[in-house]
């Protein structure tokens, strides 16, 4: 799995941001943040090998409907075969509203993404969390996670300012210390 992700790394770091997946300890937080209890239809941003993929498919209530959208075409096919239940869709988190439309399903209670916002310019970041805001359900949650360290650097600042002007409520999570590297959860609220 690890190989996988290296290569959809090198393949495009723009895209992928980090050169080591995520951990199953951060997976749990992001799940945890998002409270998906009662979801009845979620997406997920950037599945990348499928580590929250799979925390989130072994948590969702029964009926409860799953879209992961991947940019990547090569990890899209991949978390596609390894989640037969999960709607992979090959395409762009600029284009939600369009996606889910296409695959005939509803705004979602939940967001949960890996996308890599620090490498993003201003200009993407928005957007896509404009998109993120107005896909959402009503008091819908949306759940990115952050390096603990580069959040205090510019971009990361630059995020988390955007994330405040655009969501009404928006808190941290602990610190995971069991990822590399560390990180925190961003819980925000529509």
């Amino acid at each position: 799995m690890s190989l996988r992700f290296i290569g959809a790394f090198l393949r495009s770091p723009s895209t992928v941001g980090a050169i080591w997946p995520s951990s199953p300890a951060l997976a749990e937080e992001m799940v945890r943040s998002a409270d998906l209890t009662a979801a009845r239809c979620l997406v997920e941003l950037g599945p990348g090998t499928g580590v929250f993929t799979k925390k989130i498919a072994a948590t969702l209530p029964p009926g409860t409907r799953f879209a992961a959208i991947e940019r990547d075409a090569t990890l899209a096919r991949q978390v596609a075969d390894r989640f037969p239940g999960v709607h992979v869709i090959a395409g762009c988190a600029t284009e939600i509203s369009r996606h889910l439309r296409e695959a005939s399903l509803p705004s979602p209670d939940a967001i949960l993404s890996g996308l890599p916002w620090a490498a993003f310019p201003e200009s993407l970041q928005t957007r896509i969390l404009g998109e993120i805001y107005n896909t959402l359900q009503p008091g819908g949650t949306f759940a990115t996670f952050a390096y603990y360290g580069p959040h205090r650097l510019k971009s990361g600042r630059r995020f988390s300012d955007n994330l405040k002007n655009v969501f009404s409520s928006v808190e941290k999570s602990r610190l995971v210390l069991g990822n590399f590297p560390p990180a925190f959860v961003y819980r925000c609220k529509r």
